[in-house]
């Protein structure tokens, strides 16, 4: 299979080889569970900042996740954060005698991530 991209008068055929299928169905399957989920971009990005800290054994907490300037402002990173925590796919805890609020991804994030997996 090939598709066809035509670049000022010029056709260039782009091969769709196992990989690149596999890609573009992951793709199709992100779209439909973020809209399920009902996860806009810059919560998936927040979310995936908190798989990855996870990922690599980090105890992640609010104020770690506000640092990722490239995401969006602090504002926009709250109130994502607050979305994930109300739709239930993130959820903060405190330690006593702490104010600091520690990230850490619920049963259904991870029911999430399982589905996301199973384009592989």
């Amino acid at each position: 299979h090939s598709f066809v991209v035509i670049k000022q008068d010029q056709e260039l055929k782009i091969s769709l080889d196992k990989k690149l299928k596999a890609y573009i169905e992951y793709l199709r399957l992100e779209i439909a569970l973020n809209e399920r989920y009902e996860l806009d971009a810059i919560q998936v990005r927040v979310f995936n900042e908190i798989l990855f800290g996870t990922a690599l054994g980090k105890t992640l907490n609010v104020g770690d996740i506000l640092s990722h300037r490239e995401i969006a402002s602090q504002a926009t990173i709250h109130a994502a954060l607050k979305k994930l925590v109300a739709n239930k796919l993130v959820s903060l805890r405190t330690v006593r005698d702490s104010r600091v609020k520690y990230l850490e991804i619920t049963p259904l994030g991870k029911k999430r991530l399982t589905e996301l997996s199973k384009a592989f």
